[in-house]
């Protein structure tokens, strides 16, 4: 019997996937847990694995968007045919989706043969050195145009660093590598030129490369179009306000460097952050509340968002039960959770179920700004860099490291006086990093309101 390929629901907002493309061809052989097709929502691209051995059937084609749950291929026994008609079961809560009529049931029939582009090698004679450079390189030299009558080393060693001066996502890559495409034949239309997914494809389906007038037009769609959503949602339907407080981080910074000699490792100040903002959290749960069916639920877990920005847009990977975490795990989860955000290689756990963000800034010279919340979550913390100041400490004038940081709450639930608060426990515990390694503060409700 078939087994059927649907969209995936890749979060809880998602409504309809974009095939990106298939990795199998219609009618290849495939083993079950292989990846078999690539789609795409507004927030992650992710691939699609066989749910069975057995033999692959295209229903939905590259570029095509499909509703959650709407089937877009089959698994099927050799020989075996897919039903003329298939009913599509939407899920729970969501519109019916139309029925798919797939082609007549006829045994799959073998794959379309790709016209072969003539390899180089065959017309252009190199000379020894230029093989065994283009060996050692890992160049097909059967790509390389000589500058003469014969390809020489000279010409290898152009070609490879052309090559390595291309910029493209590692999906992109991958999908050129499959189809035997030349990325120096593609055009990007990312960020600075990036060669993306959709440009490797447009190629790939013959289409013409689109002229690249000033000024330049970027598709408003998939993870920039999200982004956009997201945060018109969060300010129509939040009443946002951003409070701000100047944190002495002279300390702090002292303890980052003894940590890393310490520990002989990378200790950034998100990661203190972050589990500075898990131990403030406990004494200000609010702060991690959500408001759910007129009712404000309290949060079980302290899962703490960390924005990372990508060419696309930006994405916030959740660290869970960041409470619980020491300074070293938070740093390591963090440092594996950016790497396979830029590789899109996150999971929907990955990227939802946080209770607050946090948004650092400092890197880029910024002293403060005002975040937008991340719905459903009623707060985000914006952290900027850190300046040299001087200070009256003691009746004297010294140096100290300040950084300023910008509290953005849903007025709604948080009022001013918890925001605050919250911003005092944690301006404390920098402070005086001791006490994030203590626990915190635990500042009672007369210290917190005072």
């Amino acid at each position: 019997m078939a087994t059927q390929i649907i969209m995936p629901k890749l979060g809880m907002a998602m409504s309809e996937g974009k095939v990106v493309k298939w990795l199998k061809e219609d009618g290849a052989e495939i083993k079950k847990d292989e990846p078999v097709v690539v789609v795409m929502s507004k927030k992650i691209t992710y691939e699609v694995v066989a749910p069975a051995d057995g033999v692959v059937r295209h229903v939905a084609h590259a570029k095509d968007t499909c509703g959650i749950g709407q089937i877009i291929g089959f698994i099927t026994a050799p020989g075996e045919e897919i039903p003329e008609v298939v009913e599509i079961a939407a899920p729970a809560g969501a519109p019916a989706a139309a029925p798919v009529t797939t082609r007549a049931p006829t045994p799959a029939a073998p794959a379309e043969k790709k016209m072969e582009v003539p390899r180089e090698e065959k017309r252009f004679p190199s000379s020894p050195a230029a093989r065994r450079l283009a060996k050692e390189l890992g160049v097909d030299i059967s790509r390389v145009v000589p500058s003469g009558h014969r390809i020489t080393e000279k010409d290898v060693q152009i070609y490879h660093e052309e090559q390595s001066r291309i910029v493209a996502s590692p999906l992109a890559r991958r999908m050129a590598e499959e189809e035997g495409l030349d990325l120096a034949q593609v055009q990007g239309t990312g960020p600075n030129g990036r060669i993306t997914e959709e440009d490797v494809l447009r190629v790939i389906e013959g289409e013409e490369r689109p002229a690249a007038p000033p000024p330049k037009s970027i598709p408003f769609i998939g993870m920039r179009q999200a982004i956009a959503e997201q945060m018109v949602h969060s300010l129509q339907t939040m009443a946002q306000i951003t409070i701000t407080t100047k944190v002495d981080v002279t300390e702090l910074k002292s303890t980052r460097e003894a940590l890393r000699a310490r520990w002989e490792r990378k200790v950034s100040y998100t990661d203190l952050l972050v589990k500075a903002v898990a131990v403030a959290l406990g004494d200000h749960p609010l702060l991690g509340a959500r408001l759910e069916d007129e009712e404000i639920v309290m949060p079980s877990e302290v899962n703490v968002g960390v924005a990372v920005a990508l060419e696309e847009g930006l994405i916030v990977p959740v660290v869970r039960y960041a409470d619980r975490m020491t300074v070293p795990e938070i740093g390591d989860k963090i440092k594996d959770l950016a790497q396979r955000a830029r590789e899109n290689a996150l999971n929907v756990d990955e990227v939802t179920g946080a209770v607050f963000t946090v948004t650092n800034l400092g890197t880029y010279g910024v002293d403060a700004f005002t975040p937008i919340i991340n719905p459903p979550e009623v707060a985000i913390l914006g952290v900027g860099r850190i300046t040299e100041e001087l200070a009256l400490v003691n009746g004297q004038v010294v140096p100290r490291s300040k950084m300023v940081l910008s509290l953005t709450i849903d007025h709604r639930i948080v009022d001013g006086a918890p925001g605050a608060a919250f911003l005092q426990t944690l301006a404390q515990l920098l402070e005086h990093p001791a006490l994030i390694f203590a626990g915190g503060p635990a500042l009672s409700k007369a210290e917190g309101e005072g």
